[in-house]
């Protein structure tokens, strides 16, 4: 039974990991004829409109909460990593921009030293170390190769970074209704603040894929839940690596991005770093 439950998580994985990257390759097609802010916007109102019916189907005691100000932490790191991302695939292939952003389970290990008071350890400052390596490999820093760009999905990855520290700290107590609605409700919001100026009207053909970001997002993060919920972290976490393959094979067909032997090197650093801390960190919490 606990085989099938895997082989089960496992799907999920693969599944949530090919929405995303679906999701990547359809804001990519729309950066070509629309603003970024405009993009997110309609992003932060389709995915808005999805965690108000998961409100209306569960309760609106899902709402309540015990810790407002993580939420606040929570919901606008989500909001800056989002936001990032989306610029981040307008400016850069889209693997490279995949490969850098996956620094960020290795930039939580640092945030959880001062902000969880945890310990560094031998294992997890290696994988530490060899993570980074992988980045400055895909990045090249002080040569003439150098990308400013690729500081966008790293900057990214610092928000998404604070996001899961700070998703841990709430899941002892909240509830992934109130996580989900808090999140949307302040994308919705930046995404009014920074309400683009130069804002193309859609026409109803255009306004379709516009919409679907959204909700192809959320379905990717839904499948991504019920992959946790069926597998143990270290069964799946592994395949989480597979939207960088299913982003660069997209990315291919359907824009002809062939990315430079320099980001396969970054990305297969960066994924070996990614899985050796989560197989460690269940490993100490046996």
């Amino acid at each position: 039974m606990k085989k099938n439950a895997s082989v089960l998580g496992i799907i999920f994985m693969l599944l949530g990991t090919f929405s995303l990257g679906s999701n990547d390759i359809l804001v990519k097609g729309l950066s070509f004829n629309f603003p970024i802010w405009e993009i997110v916007f309609f992003r932060a109102l389709s995915g808005f409109l999805i965690s108000i019916m998961l409100v209306i189907i569960f309760g609106y005691s899902k709402l309540k909460t015990k810790k407002p100000l993580a939420h606040f932490i929570r919901a606008f790191s989500s909001v800056g990593c989002v936001v990032l991302f989306f610029f981040g695939i307008k400016f850069l292939l889209l693997s490279e921009n995949q490969a850098i952003f996956h620094i960020a389970p290795i930039i939580a290990c640092l945030l959880a030293i001062p902000f969880l008071g945890e310990k560094l350890g031998f294992h997890r400052a290696i994988a530490i170390v060899i993570g980074f390596i992988g980045t400055i490999i895909i990045l090249k820093p002080g040569t003439d190769l150098f990308n400013i760009y690729s500081l966008i999905p790293l900057t990214s990855a610092v928000f998404m970074a604070s996001a899961y520290l700070s998703t841990r700290y709430l899941m002892t107590t909240e509830s992934s209704i109130s996580i989900i609605f808090y999140y949307s409700l302040a994308l919705l919001i930046t995404s009014i603040i920074f309400f683009p100026s130069d804002f193309i009207m859609p026409n109803f053909i255009e306004f379709f894929p516009l919409f679907l970001t959204g909700v192809v997002g959320s379905i990717g993060h839904y499948f991504l839940s019920l992959a946790a919920k069926n597998a143990e972290v270290t069964v799946i976490a592994p395949f989480e690596y597979s939207s960088f393959v299913f982003v660069t094979i997209l990315a291919y067909i359907f824009y002809n991005q062939i990315p430079d032997i320099t980001i396969y090197i970054g990305a297969v650093f960066i994924i070996i770093s990614g899985i050796y801390i989560v197989f460690k960190e269940q490993k100490n919490n046996i």
